[in-house]
């Protein structure tokens, strides 16, 4: 009789080969629009079924994420080159948990971008940022975290806000369209 493995098991989870190419071109960075919606104006949020046979790309990859009727998405556009998405592990070993954060820069010292700042330091928050290969990347139930505004000091630096968003739960992938509603 075979040995019957419970479902915290390692012996049967998955591997897979991670390849690298040197010779194929790894850029970083994010594109300068994002898109982002409050969580209570999502309708579906489609998280993958994982399963011991699910590859690791499908794993981590929404198949749905569908704003509530008469809602949308909402776009930023931020200052190119300050902008930065990390995936990582935070917690103690043997029990670590994915955090998602994506620091940004939203140019400009003027009233609107402070008002957003203002209104949605507490708001949670869908976030989906594309990098500079085109992946969507979503950071869900995600929360201001830092939101330093500034006139700068000199004409040549860049005024705005660095602000910051964090998410406890995982970064996701996302290969949908994004549709961006209109101002009313």
């Amino acid at each position: 009789m075979p040995e019957e493995l419970d479902e915290c098991s390692f012996k049967t989870v998955r591997t897979e080969n991670l390849g690298y190419c040197p010779n194929k071109d790894v850029v970083g960075g994010v594109k300068a629009d994002i898109f982002y919606i409050p969580m209570d104006q999502l309708q579906t949020v489609t998280k993958p079924v994982v399963t011991v046979d699910t590859p690791y790309a499908e794993s981590i990859t929404l198949t749905a994420l569908t704003p509530a009727v008469d809602k949308g998405f909402k776009k930023i556009t931020l200052v190119i080159d300050e902008n930065e998405l990390k995936s990582n592990l935070v917690g103690n070993k043997g029990n670590m948990k994915d955090q998602a954060q994506f620091d940004g820069m939203l140019g400009n010292f003027i009233p609107k971008n402070i008002g957003f700042s203002k209104r949605h330091k507490n708001t949670p928050m869908c976030y989906v940022i594309v990098d500079s290969t085109g992946q969507k990347w979503v950071v869900l139930d995600a929360y201001m975290t830092k939101a330093d505004a500034t006139t700068a000091k000199k004409y040549e630096e860049s005024s705005g806000i660095a602000f910051n968003v964090i998410a406890n739960s995982s970064l996701y992938a996302f290969n949908g369209e994004i549709v961006v509603t209109p101002d009313v």
